[in-house]
C-alpha cells in the first residue's frame, strides 16, 4: 500500500513524500524435513548434471554482486542494487553459487545464528536468487538442498527465512519444502518523490551491521 503525503516547504510550497507499507512473511521449517522433501523432489526429477552448487570464494565478490543484481532486477520483491563495497562486508562462508555449464546462474546465502534469549542455534536463509532465464530448471531446489545440508552439518534443527508477501512464486517454492508462516514483519518505507528509495528489508542488504555470524564447531 502506498500513501502520498503533501508537505509544505520554503521552495515551491509543497513537497511530496511517498510512504509504502511492505510486508515480509517469517517462515520456519525443520531442517531434516526440508532436506527430505528436497531429496524426494529429485527422486522424481534427477538434478541435471550441468547444475553444480559450490561455495562462493572470497575473490569472487564482484561476480557475486553482478549475479545478485541480475537475479532480482525482474523480481516482484522491492529491489535495491547491491554494491561491491557492501558485499565486501559479508562473510562468504555459507554463500553458495549454482552454475550451469560453468556459468553462475543463482545463489543462496545462509547464516547460523544463536537466539539471544535461550541460546538455541538456528539457521537463516537471507537471500535466494536465480537468473530469470534459468528458472524452472531445478536450480533453486539444488540451492535449497545444499543450504539445508550446510545447516545440518552445523547442528541446526530449525531454519528461518523471510519472503516478500507479494512474491507468490517464492512463497510456493519455500512452502513446498516444509516452510510454514510463523509471523509477519511490516516495514514502512518513506521517500521524497524523485529521490532514491532506501534499501528494502528481507534481503542480504538488511544483514549489514546486524548480529555477527556465529562460529559453530562441527563437533556440536
Amino acid at each position: 500500500m502506498t500513501v502520498i503525503i503533501m508537505d509544505a516547504d520554503d521552495s515551491d510550497g509543497a513537497s511530496r513524500r511517498r510512504v509504502t507499507r511492505r510486508a515480509y512473511l517469517v517462515m520456519r521449517a525443520e531442517a531434516e524435513e526440508a532436506l527430505e522433501l528436497a531429496r524426494e523432489w529429485w527422486e522424481h526429477k534427477p538434478v541435471p548434471k550441468y547444475v553444480k552448487v559450490r561455495p562462493l570464494r572470497p575473490d569472487e565478490i564482484e561476480m557475486f554482486v553482478d549475479l545478485y543484481n541480475r537475479c532480482f532486477i525482474a523480481s516482484p520483491d522491492p529491489f535495491a542494487p547491491l554494491t561491491v563495497e557492501d558485499a565486501q562486508k559479508l562473510d562468504t562462508e555459507g554463500i553458495f553459487i549454482a552454475e550451469m555449464f560453468g556459468q553462475p546462474v543463482g545463489f543462496i546465502a545462509c547464516f547460523v545464528e544463536r537466539d539471544r534469549e535461550d541460546g538455541s542455534v538456528y539457521g537463516e536463509i537471507t537471500g535466494l536468487g536465480v537468473l530469470p532465464s534459468r528458472r524452472r530448471r531445478g536450480v533453486a531446489t539444488a540451492l535449497i538442498q545444499r543450504a539445508v545440508e550446510y545447516f545440518l552439518d552445523a547442528g541446526v534443527e530449525e531454519v528461518y527465512c523471510e519472503v516478500y508477501e507479494e512474491n507468490w512464486p517464492s512463497r510456493m517454492l519455500i512452502t513446498s519444502y516444509g516452510f510454514k508462516t510463523v509471523g509477519k514483519r511490516e516495514v514502512l518505507v518513506e521517500s521524497v518523490e524523485e529521490a532514491a528509495p532506501p534499501p528494502p528489508g528481507g534481503k542480504i542488504a538488511r544483514r549489514f551491521h546486524l548480529r555477527p555470524r556465529l562460529e559453530i564447531s562441527q563437533d556440536n
